[in-house]
């Protein structure tokens, strides 16, 4: 199944989460491979961490570990299960010692409430609408915030008449859970596979003018393959879509790779170059011509790309120094409404090569003839530097890698 949205999605949605003591007693039996030793670790009776391990297996309708007389060993279920559950534990710890003055201790008292309500309080700009989200009562979210703060020590968010906001502290701590909760939701769609059922779901953020037919591509050859597997795609600007991306609402960022020199927490995979070039209707005068001139170019009026995206850098670049500057009342990054006016009226548009192939096919659109001074966009997908794709997503980047190779052998 393919779902396009507009908006991206919010990490954790309908992620069930099991009580985080008892994924903690899990991961304690599963490191020292028994009840008796992970019940002194924890300082708790082998008869309550006997009870959180039954508890998370019944959740899961599978058993995590093999029970022998000379102790209890993971299944192939549970190797899959806790090697998530330890990322999931090691980054809410990392989230603590980020926000409580580097005391990691306090991350264990943390609660699967308090996880999904910070998580819901930060999408939220009043209690009762992240009760709604959380599926917590107002009055319950109250209590669950008061009790995180007090954990860790500094207030969470402030109220003021437009609504709450989160502190530095509320929203930082909220990020990193999210994040720590996508281990979870991943553990369930491994598991899947373990049966063969390719069920797990791929979030991809496509920026405009990305290649949409190499994305659609991508997808239609991995749901031939895996009938059941889920793909989201959020179509929005570089800064909505990177946001997204280090929450955990996605998985990749597919386009030109511009991430921000200051960012320490995205990979960028460069997969294809881009050439720019100059589009206009089909039939339009200059498509006649054998060569373009900047007189040409001046005498006609452009749609302008959004500001602050890199075609706008190189369509600014290609009238730098001019006395004359085309007139540009038309500005927007969306391919569709580029194609629709275009249709319609003499203008031209720099857009990238490989985006409007499709279009020249059809004979929709006409590619002047008029080579670019500056060099081509890198297009690639950027992703979290500590991801660890399941199965099904590593499908598709596989996938959307052998498509760029088969464009490359037949331009």
């Amino acid at each position: 199944m393919s779902t396009i949205t507009a908006e991206p999605t919010t990490a954790g949605d309908n992620t069930p989460l099991p009580n985080l003591r008892h994924l903690r007693a899990v991961e304690a039996v599963g490191r020292h491979g028994s009840i008796g030793k992970a019940a002194l670790e924890l300082r708790l009776s082998q008869p309550a961490v006997t009870q959180a391990v039954a508890k998370v297996e019944a959740a899961l309708g599978r058993n995590l570990f093999e029970r022998h007389q000379k102790g209890t060993y993971l299944a192939r279920t549970g190797e899959v299960y806790l090697n998530r559950v330890r990322r999931f534990i090691d980054q809410c710890d990392a989230a603590f010692i980020s926000v409580s003055n580097g005391e990691p201790g306090r991350a264990r008292y943390l609660t699967s409430v308090q996880v999904r309500g910070l998580i819901a309080l930060s999408a939220s700009t009043t209690f009762s609408q992240a009760a709604h989200i959380s599926r917590i009562s107002t009055s319950s979210l109250h209590r669950t915030v008061r009790d995180l703060e007090a954990l860790v020590g500094q207030p969470l968010y402030t109220s003021s008449p437009s609504g709450l906001r989160m502190t530095d502290t509320g929203a930082n701590l909220a990020r990193r859970l999210a994040l720590a909760l996508r281990e979870m939701d991943a553990a369930l769609d491994e598991i899947s596979s373990l049966d063969g059922l390719e069920e797990g779901k791929v979030l991809i953020g496509a920026l405009p003018m990305s290649g949409a037919y190499l994305i659609g591509a991508a997808i239609a050859r991995l749901t031939e393959r895996f009938p059941k597997a889920r793909v989201v795609v959020t179509n929005a600007p570089y800064a909505i879509l990177f946001n997204s991306l280090r929450n955990g609402g996605i998985d990749m960022i597919f386009g030109v790779l511009r991430r921000p020199d200051w960012d320490m927490e995205v990979t960028e995979v460069p997969l294809f170059t881009d050439p720019y070039c100059i589009v206009a209707r089909s039939g339009h005068p200059l498509a006649r011509q054998s060569k373009i001139t900047q007189s040409d170019l001046l005498s006609h009026d452009w749609i302008a790309p959004g500001q602050g995206t890199p075609r706008r850098r190189e369509y600014d670049a290609l009238f730098e120094g001019q006395s004359q500057q085309p007139n540009m009342l038309i500005e927007t990054s969306s391919m569709s409404t580029i194609r629709a006016i275009l249709a319609c009226s003499n203008r031209l548009a720099l857009v990238s090569r490989h985006e409007i192939e499709m279009d020249e096919q059809l004979g929709l659109l006409a590619v002047l003839p008029w080579a670019p001074s500056f060099p081509p966009a890198t297009k690639g997908i950027s992703i979290r530097s500590n991801w660890l794709p399941t199965p099904i997503q590593h499908q598709f980047v596989d996938i959307l890698k052998e498509s760029v190779q088969a464009l490359d052998k037949g331009s």
